[in-house]
């Protein structure tokens, strides 16, 4: 239900700003980003939760970004990869802090940005100035997190 209404908002906000400027966007955005934040945290799946959103305007380049900030729960996230590749949780997480694993973990998160850029956000394409981001941060064993671009026009 939660989930629901936020995407609902942010639909409603996102049609009703076909023809808006960056700065109106972010102003209109502030309702639906207000909803969020009194909801978080929202549990997305089993391991990842939203823990808030932001609507931030520039006016020294006139853009809007607009960025969501969720949490991975570090162990479902190994215990995944340990299933996958037979290493242990220790080599998994020597992985993931290589730059290589940095490099994997971005990857993916890529894949959801472009996911939801198409699902949720097509609306925002037609928007000049206007930056959508995914922050991811790991709640545990101190692996980097990264930001995912959603949309960048």
């Amino acid at each position: 239900m939660k989930k629901t209404v936020v995407l609902y908002a942010l639909g409603l906000v996102c049609y009703q700003s076909l023809a808006a400027t960056p700065q109106a966007v972010c102003k209109s955005l502030q309702g639906a980003v207000a909803d969020i934040q009194q909801q978080a945290p929202i549990a997305v799946d089993y391991m990842t939760t939203l823990t808030g959103a932001v609507a931030l305007y520039s006016s020294s380049n006139n853009r809007c970004l607009l960025n969501y900030n969720y949490v991975i729960k570090a162990e479902t996230f190994l215990q995944e990869m340990m299933a996958e590749n037979q290493l242990t949780l220790a080599e998994n997480v020597e992985v993931l802090k290589s730059d290589e694993g940095i490099a994997s973990i971005q990857e993916v998160f890529n894949g959801f940005a472009k996911d939801a850029a198409k699902m949720h956000f097509q609306p925002f394409s037609g928007i000049a100035g206007i930056t959508i981001h995914y922050s991811y941060r790991f709640d545990d064993y101190g692996i980097p997190g990264v930001v995912a671009v959603v949309m960048e026009n």
